[in-house]
């Protein structure tokens, strides 16, 4: 993309503009011409913004896409890292996109073109949807009626508590059948103790917003309730910067595993499950695991995991009061 076009007034002027163009047509393509025995495969899109917690988001979506519609070709955008690192939980036909698809797209249009939730915020998918596609779908702000570019949108309204919901729903609205979602496993009771604590401190923002400093003194603040505790603490990608703390102030020595390992581990953990509204809570959320999910004061919708997770908002006015996370989980 020119760099110009990085220009905050530049993207915000020419969506003003991209949103003045006729509407597509909001009615979903007619599947039944792309299978096998045409031998024209559906060309879709997908396109991603956001980090390891947005992507595990998808993850559903990209194995529905592929579930439902055998033999297409699936390209993601703007995710090759986290493809290579998930690529065992992904069907093997999708690929990333390269530098030069843009321009392929500009003149031989996808079919259908996607982004998640976190997309809604990236200007120049507008552009991708309006030009490199024949119908697209994604989000809206909870403000807007419509939004340039897109076939058919979705709003995020404050009573959004799930991106990864949402994003499954975007196929819907796109004719596609979503794939049955699992029953979901029923969160342990309030006080329910259980013997081994598996505790990460992915920062969830707060250390962006707050500083290592006051987020270091929340984590040892944890740490601290569980010295005498059976507690393995893990660290998350990006917070190498709070593993140093925690191994010079505490006694813990934080680990970090690749993501294989990391989902292998929380599929056979038979303890409680302890992390902040980061990656982790959306990563047990995918794999049907309940999770003991701080907050902080307030909750941004989108983030609250779905109700698996025993959600417990610390309150800042008060000092990060955490007596609700050990009444939680029984360590009171």
């Amino acid at each position: 993309m020119p760099r110009f076009l990085g220009r905050p007034w530049v993207r915000w002027k020419l969506r003003g503009l991209l949103g003045r163009l006729p509407s597509r047509s909001k009615i979903p393509l007619n599947f039944n011409r792309f299978n096998s025995k045409t031998r024209t495969p559906l060309r879709i899109a997908y396109l991603f913004s956001g980090t390891y917690g947005d992507f595990v988001q998808i993850l559903k979506v990209l194995q529905t896409l592929t579930n439902a519609l055998p033999g297409c070709d699936l390209v993601v955008w703007g995710a090759n890292r986290y493809l290579q690192e998930f690529g065992f939980q992904l069907p093997s036909s999708i690929r990333p996109a390269r530098a030069v698809d843009i321009g392929c797209w500009l003149i031989f249009k996808r079919n259908l073109i996607f982004t998640n939730a976190v997309g809604v915020y990236r200007v120049r998918f507008d552009f991708m949807a309006y030009f490199c596609a024949k119908q697209a779908y994604g989000f809206r702000h909870a403000h807007e009626t419509d939004r340039g570019g897109f076939s058919n949108t979705i709003a995020l309204l404050p009573c959004v508590k799930n991106f990864a919901e949402e994003n499954i729903r975007l196929l819907t609205l796109a004719g596609i059948a979503s794939s049955d979602q699992k029953e979901a496993s029923k969160p342990w009771e309030k006080g329910e103790e259980r013997a081994l604590i598996l505790f990460h401190i992915g920062s969830a923002g707060l250390k962006r917003d707050f500083g290592l400093k006051v987020y270091t003194g929340l984590i040892f603040s944890i740490l601290n309730h569980l010295a005498d505790k059976n507690v393995e603490v893990i660290v998350g990608p990006g917070d190498e910067d709070i593993a140093l703390e925690v191994i010079t102030g505490t006694r813990f020595v934080p680990k970090m595993f690749p993501v294989s390992r990391l989902i292998k581990t929380l599929e056979t953990y038979p303890g409680t499950v302890l992390c902040f509204n980061s990656f982790f809570a959306h990563l047990c959320y995918y794999l049907n695991r309940p999770a003991i999910v701080i907050h902080r004061e307030t909750v941004p919708y989108g983030y609250d995991c779905s109700s698996i997770h025993r959600q417990v908002v610390l309150k800042q006015k008060k000092g990060w009061d955490l007596s609700e996370v050990w009444e939680s989980a029984g360590l009171k």
